[in-house]
């Protein structure tokens, strides 16, 4: 990867990362009608359903590469993490999650 690389230019391993997360978001979109979560009740699944499809907005403005995909995207991250708290379904794994949040808010500088 070259050294210096022009204003809103994609790194490598962007489009990796984002479809990485899309594929995990559409499994944890199809875990949900499973019952799996059933036992945080009736808001748990319908919210993470709904907080995934907004993550996918946001990944989708980070893979173009415009600043407010990376706002979208931590927003619903901690949205999630809220919700997981709330409900009792908190696992520390996806703590994980904030390790593309770290790496999308060091592009800010270059996106558009």
């Amino acid at each position: 990867m070259p050294e210096q690389q022009k204003n809103g230019s994609q790194p490598v391993w962007l489009p990796w990362i984002c479809s990485l997360l899309f594929a995990a978001g559409l499994l944890n979109i199809m875990y949900t009608f499973t019952g799996a979560y059933a036992p945080y009740g009736n808001f748990y699944p319908a919210a993470m359903a709904l907080l995934t499809v907004v993550v996918f907005a946001g990944l989708s403005g980070i893979w173009s590469m415009e600043k407010w995909g990376v706002w979208v995207f931590s927003i619903a991250l901690a949205c999630i993490l809220g919700v997981d708290l709330f409900a009792g379904a908190f696992q520390w794994y996806l703590l994980l999650l904030l390790v593309p949040a770290w790496l999308f808010a060091s592009l800010y500088g270059r996106m558009k």
